[in-house]
């Protein structure tokens, strides 16, 4: 996991700019098309504040994919603790 501090103090710079966040956002949700990562790349090449706000979106991006990602593991291993119902027995911890 990441050990980056991050707080919501970092919020309000990575959405000064509507359409670098709105670019960067695609780009790593992996749903930008080849024109708009082109003008992303020109974009993150000429601003060195796009580029700041870039690297802060991937990290955050980084973080809630990981908190996410640990979330979901933990949710299965907790279903897999729950007693289940099998047809005409009693609950049991299978």
């Amino acid at each position: 996991m990441i050990s980056l501090k991050w707080s919501f103090a970092m919020l309000p710079r990575l959405f000064l700019g509507p359409d670098a966040d709105r670019l960067t956002w695609e780009y790593l949700d992996g749903e930008i098309s080849p024109s708009r990562a082109q003008r992303l790349s020109n974009m993150l090449a000429e601003k060195a504040e796009a580029r700041q706000r870039f690297v802060e979106a991937a990290v955050l991006h980084g973080m809630l994919f990981d908190y996410f990602k640990n979330a979901k593991t933990n949710d299965q291993a907790d279903a897999d603790d729950q007693p289940r119902r099998r047809k005409g027995r009693r609950w049991s911890a299978a």
